[in-house]
C-alpha cells in the first residue's frame, strides 16, 4: 500500500509511527515544513524536522511551501492509495492536493481540536459543506471530544478513524517502580511550551500556593522554552531544564514522582500518554483530549479543573500527601493505560482502515454522508 503524508510540523511520536507503518511493508511520501519556523505555530518548539525520514520514506522537506501544481504533480507521480493530511486550513497546496487526487484513493483529515462553540467553530461547521468535505472523506482523530468536533463538522460515524496519536514506547517507558524509589523522588515534573494557553500561571500559583499548604514540598522540575518563562523566575522549588530531546525527557520521567499538565486547553496531550508511559501518577487539566484514556481519579491521579489555581494547588497536596505505596499503585495504573496503544497498533490500524475503505470505492462509507 502507498500512502503520503501532507503534514504541518515533524515529531519524534510522528517519526516512530511512520516507521511502524513502514515496517509493515507499506510504502509512504511524507511532506513536511523543513524547520520549526514554518511548522504550525502549536509545534515550533517540538517540531524536529528531518528525524531521519529518508531511512523509510520517499520525502519533501521544504522551508518554502511548495506551489499548488508542484505538490500536485509530486503526489500524483507517487500514486497513493490514500493521502492524510494534518489540519484543514494549513496549506492551500495540500488542500489543492486533496482535491486533486481520483476518487478512489482514500482523503484522510488529521484533526485535534476540541469542540469548545467558539463562534470561529459555529462558523467552521457552517462551512465545512465547502471547506471540509470537498478535501476529505475521513477524519482522524486521537479522542472522544475530537470526534465529536468531526460529527459536528458532517464526518458519519463511519467516517471517523479513532487514534490519531500515540506516544513512542521505545523511548518512553518503564519498568515496575517500586514504592521506595517512586517514593523516594519528591519532585513534580511539567513538559511544554511555556506559552499562555499551556496554563504557565495557574503551574506558577499552584506551585506557589501548594508550598505555603504543605511542609514538606516536593520540588517542581520545568522542560522547557517560551515568553512566558519569566513566571517561574525565582519561584523556590522549581529547577528549569530548557529544552530536553525526547530520550532525556522520558529519563527525567522515570527520575520524577507525578506530572502535572495543568494547560488552560490542551486539545490532545501526547506527553499525558508518555508520562504514563513512564510509570507516573498524572494531574491533568479537564482540557486536555488525552484525560479520558489515560488518567482515571483516584487509581492513577486526578483531573483538575482548568484555570483553577486552588484546586491544582490542593490536587499536588493531595499527591505529595500519599504513602508511598500508593504512589506505586498509581505507578502501576498509568503503565497498564499506556499500553492501549502504541505505534505498531496505530499502523496497523491505519493500514486496515485504508484497504477496507479502498475495498468499497473510496469516499464515505457513512449512509447519507
Amino acid at each position: 500500500m502507498r500512502i503520503a503524508f501532507l503534514g504541518n510540523g515533524m515529531t519524534g511520536y510522528l517519526d516512530a509511527q511512520y516507521r511502524a507503518l513502514h515496517a509493515l511493508g507499506h510504502d509512504l511520501l511524507v511532506v513536511q515544513p523543513g524547520s520549526p519556523d514554518v511548522a504550525v505555530g502549536a509545534m515550533r518548539d517540538t517540531a524536529f524536522g528531518d528525524l531521519g525520514i529518508g531511512e523509510y520514506a520517499d520525502h519533501l522537506l521544504w522551508s518554502s511551501e511548495p506551489t499548488r501544481a508542484e505538490l500536485v504533480e509530486r503526489v500524483s507521480r507517487f500514486d497513493p492509495d490514500a493521502v492524510v493530511m494534518s489540519a484543514w486550513n494549513f496549506s492551500r497546496s495540500y488542500r489543492a492536493v486533496m482535491r486533486a487526487v481520483p476518487s478512489s484513493v482514500v482523503r484522510i483529515l488529521v484533526m485535534d481540536n476540541l469542540w469548545r462553540g467558539a463562534p470561529r467553530q459555529w462558523l467552521g461547521r457552517a462551512v465545512s459543506r465547502w471547506y471540509v468535505a470537498t478535501v476529505a472523506d475521513v477524519a482522524m482523530v486521537p479522542s472522544e471530544r475530537s470526534e465529536i468536533y468531526a460529527r459536528m463538522l458532517g464526518f458519519g460515524p463511519g467516517d471517523v478513524i479513532r487514534g490519531s496519536l500515540t506516544a513512542d514506547d521505545a523511548v518512553f517507558h518503564s519498568a515496575e517502580r517500586t514504592a521506595e524509589e517512586i517514593g523516594s523522588r519528591r519532585r513534580f515534573l511539567w513538559c511544554g511550551r511555556l506559552v499562555d494557553h499551556k496554563g504557565v500561571d495557574v503551574l506558577a500559583g499552584a506551585y506557589r500556593r501548594y508550598r505555603e499548604l504543605t511542609d514538606e514540598p516536593w520540588s517542581l522540575d520545568v522542560v522547557g522554552m517560551g515568553p512566558q518563562a519569566d513566571l517561574l523566575d525565582d519561584l523556590e522549588g522549581v529547577v528549569r531544564h530548557g529544552f530536553l530531546a525526547p530520550p532525556e525527557v522520558a529519563d527525567l520521567m522515570r527520575r520524577s514522582s507525578c506530572f502535572v499538565l495543568p494547560s488552560h486547553i490542551e486539545p490532545y496531550g501526547v506527553v499525558v500518554h508518555e508520562a504514563a508511559a513512564c510509570g507516573l501518577p498524572v494531574l491533568t487539566t479537564d482540557f486536555a483530549g488525552a484525560a479520558a484514556g489515560f488518567v482515571q481519579d483516584g487509581a492513577n491521579g486526578w483531573v483538575v479543573p482548568a484555570g483553577d489555581v486552588e484546586a491544582w494547588a490542593r490536587a499536588m497536596v493531595r499527591t505529595s500527601e500519599l504513602p508511598a505505596e500508593r504512589l506505586a499503585a498509581f505507578s502501576d495504573v498509568s503503565r497498564s493505560l499506556a499500553r492501549r496503544t502504541t505505534p505498531a497498533t496505530w499502523a496497523a490500524n491505519l493500514a486496515e482502515q485504508v484497504e477496507r475503505r479502498r475495498a468499497a470505492g473510496g469516499g464515505r462509507l457513512s449512509v447519507g454522508a
